[in-house]
């Protein structure tokens, strides 16, 4: 073990008040690390010849030793970039960055992380990706009905099933409102799997299945617990694909999302670098930011 060597954790987040904020910071300080709250928003970094510095309040963030990545909380590409520009230098800085910056990519891309998993032999449903509008029309009229989805993103937002024979009758204009609203620019289509009305969100850390849950949709197809998903205990053994996917993108701290067909076969629908875990407390019996912690600390 060397846990004394990690004694000053930063917690990067836009929502320092969140339960998994609060919860890490508690399961931290009772290991006696010292937690430092970072808003993006509010770092800066001033460089020179030979020269950089990055900062936060008074704080030097290159004096951490890890950085956790809970949300980037970047929407519009000049803070987006900005962002992982800060990470990448903390990094170089000697700063352990979880997730890693290239995970990170991978994971916010839904078109990159979608060939990773199809690069690891993973089962993916039937997907084009284009920027053409006539292709993705094309995909949606042969394979009604199809989920269409944004090429970045996160909480299910974007997520649209096209069903109706309306939006397949306008589905130009469907396309190009979608494009406008969230793609910008970027088409992702997928085939529908029809599933038995939940999927299964595994939280893996370190080539370990932490906890994992049903996700049950109250209504559509989004099962996303800030979009309304109820969270209810997993007994279905998807622990395999959850990890291979964890090691596809190479996470540390991921989030795997896997739908159950109606024939019982299993699909790997998505990658998350910065998951949430209140759902997954909510049907869990231990404390999931402590085991958190304890990975972080004895890595």
């Amino acid at each position: 073990m060397n846990e004394k060597r990690i004694a000053r954790v930063g917690l990067l987040s836009s929502d320092p008040w969140s339960q998994r904020v609060q919860s890490l910071d508690k399961s931290l300080t009772r290991r006696s690390v010292d937690v430092l709250h970072v808003l993006p928003w509010k770092v800066t970094r001033r460089g020179s010849t030979g020269t950089h510095q990055i900062s936060y309040e008074s704080e030097d963030l290159s004096k951490l030793d890890l950085l956790l990545v809970l949300d980037l909380g970047a929407n519009d590409i000049g803070s987006f970039f900005n962002r992982v520009g800060l990470l990448s230098a903390l990094t170089e800085m000697g700063v352990t960055v979880v997730n890693s910056v290239n995970s990170i990519l991978s994971m916010r891309n839904k078109a990159e992380t979608l060939r990773k998993l199809i690069s690891a032999g993973l089962p993916v449903p039937e997907t084009v990706i284009t920027e053409s509008i006539d292709i993705a029309a094309e995909f949606v009229k042969n394979r009604f009905p199809c989920v269409l989805k944004p090429i970045t993103g996160f909480g299910g937002l974007g997520v649209q099933l096209i069903e109706r024979e309306f939006d397949l009758a306008n589905i130009n204009d469907y396309l190009k409102f979608h494009s406008q609203m969230f793609g910008k620019g970027a088409f992702i289509l997928q085939e529908y799997v029809r599933s038995p009305g939940y999927d299964i969100r595994v939280l893996v850390m370190d080539g370990e299945v932490i906890s994992s849950m049903r996700r049950v949709a109250t209504e559509g197809i989004t099962t996303n617990i800030h979009s309304g998903g109820i969270p209810e205990p997993n007994q279905e053994d998807v622990s395999d694909l959850a990890l291979r996917s964890a090691r596809s993108v190479r996470g540390r701290l991921v989030g795997v999302d896997i739908i159950p067909d109606l024939s019982g076969d299993y699909w790997v629908i998505e990658v998350n670098a910065t998951p949430g875990w209140a759902g997954l407390q909510q049907v869990t019996d231990f404390d999931i930011s402590d085991r958190i912690a304890e990975r972080l600390l004895s890595s």
